[in-house]
């Protein structure tokens, strides 16, 4: 039953559509729109799945194809590789992460039942990472079974809570509502590089207002901004690295053909991934004020990054770019530091330096927007370098891979001193809760 339970959290598009159906049930809608409803939700976050992982196909050739060109012997980054290589390393970490995500969903609940921050997080494979990356801290502090459990629910709880309610005054800003909120382990990231890109920037200049000349006008179409991007990136990447080395991912085809439809082939992964995203939302947000108004009064559903993407496809693009520019700044320093090495993570640029672009523009115009890419990638590889570092995961079977979500970086260096991190933890939460209670008192005047 455990595992059926952990199964179902594990999986967004199940979890979404019971919150629609839960949503729709509770404003007693009629039985054809429960299920209409619950299954365009599903069906939504499945084509958002779809588009990702299209995106992730077509981007990982480019991702060896450049270690390869640029001569990089560093190490990956993936935190979904290293928190799966402890749990099948670690049994303690393992049993326990598995109780501190189902029961850390169910403390995320209560404390938006009754606390001031309303936010539920529905990332499942978030709440997965965060689940082994608690275990694994509070387990390396040589705490028992029963504590790691018992702390690590409440933990999780209330870091599910808080990164939400971290963001949600760029979402607010961004999208001119308080529907939905984000939730994603790069939180931290993405909000400090906005507020220096707030510092910085000039948000009288927005990034989705750039006049480009008459003959220039298809750039406006998102399709075609980013297949030129990609384009760009993935030839310079396939010639640099001629025919030879890329016949091994080409196969027969040819080198210069092949990088061509691999760029085609994000571009369309990307437009797949809006479309779901328009679905889902269009389905969820409606059915969730069920929830809201019924069990969790003022209930603010807390969703993947993609939500944004639609919003600001401009900023996004630029926030790709430059926090490219700003892992390859980080990689050299990375080096000089702490003589290791993250190897850029495109994926990270693409959906979370997006972000960081996405916040940038709203707080700080093109400018914000361009400042806050390049902080966000450069506090990204140069934080992944820290950890591997200064925290040693190799006895646990971590070799060769470092983590690329910072809130989980930052928590595991917390959480080397277990009290520190709860003290940051609690303080973190009256502050925000504090804050919370302030723009309510705002809105409602």
């Amino acid at each position: 039953m455990l595992d059926f339970l952990l199964d179902i959290l594990k999986t967004p598009a199940i979890i979404l559509a019971l919150v629609a159906l839960i949503g729709l049930a509770l404003q007693k809608k009629k039985i054809s729109e429960i299920f209409s409803g619950s299954l365009k939700t599903a069906l939504g976050m499945l084509i958002l799945s779809a588009g990702s992982s299209l995106i992730v196909t077509e981007i990982l050739p480019f991702v060896d194809l450049f270690g390869t060109v640029f001569n990089l012997n560093g190490f990956a980054t993936s935190s979904e590789a290293v928190v799966g290589a402890i749990q099948s390393t670690v049994v303690i970490v393992a049993s326990t992460s598995a109780l501190i995500m189902a029961f850390g969903f169910l403390v995320n609940i209560v404390l938006a039942r009754f606390t001031p921050l309303k936010y539920i997080f529905l990332t499942g494979h978030m709440l997965w990472i965060s689940s082994v990356a608690i275990a694994y801290s509070l387990y390396a502090a040589g705490y028992s079974e029963t504590t790691i459990i018992a702390l690590g629910c409440v933990i999780q709880g209330a870091m599910s809570t808080i990164l939400p309610a971290l963001s949600q005054p760029f979402v607010r800003k961004l999208t001119g509502s308080n529907d939905f909120a984000i939730a994603h382990l790069t939180t931290l990231g993405t909000v400090s590089s906005a507020y220096i890109g707030q510092l910085l920037g000039d948000k009288r200049k927005s990034a989705e207002d750039i006049k480009l000349p008459e003959y220039l006008d298809f750039f406006k179409d998102t399709s075609v901004s980013v297949s030129i991007v990609m384009g760009l990136f993935y030839l310079l990447v396939v010639i640099i690295a001629g025919p030879e080395r890329v016949a091994p991912f080409a196969g027969e085809q040819n080198y210069i053909v092949f990088g061509l439809m691999k760029a085609l082939g994000f571009t369309a992964g990307i437009l797949i991934l809006l479309q779901g995203v328009r679905m889902f939302l269009g389905e969820l947000v409606p059915a969730f004020k069920g929830i809201s108004d019924k069990l969790v009064p003022g209930a603010i559903p807390a969703l993947d990054v993609p939500a944004l993407f639609g919003f600001a496809p401009n900023s996004l693009m630029i926030g790709f770019v430059t926090s490219i520019m700003g892992m390859l700044v980080a990689m050299v320093v990375s080096s000089l530091v702490f003589g290791s090495t993250p190897l850029v993570s495109i994926i990270g640029a693409f959906f979370t330096g997006g972000v960081a672009g996405i916040f940038g523009n709203a707080t700080g115009g093109r400018r914000g927007a361009i400042i806050s890419g390049f902080v966000y990638g450069f506090l990204l590889i140069f934080l992944s370098g820290a950890l591997y570092h200064f925290v040693d995961m190799s006895a646990v079977g971590v070799v060769g891979v470092g983590h690329d979500c910072i809130d989980v970086i930052i928590l595991t260096l917390l959480f080397m001193n277990p009290v520190i991190g709860i003290s940051v933890v609690v303080l973190a939460y009256g502050l925000l809760s504090w804050q919370e209670v302030k723009y309510q008192k705002n809105y409602q005047n």
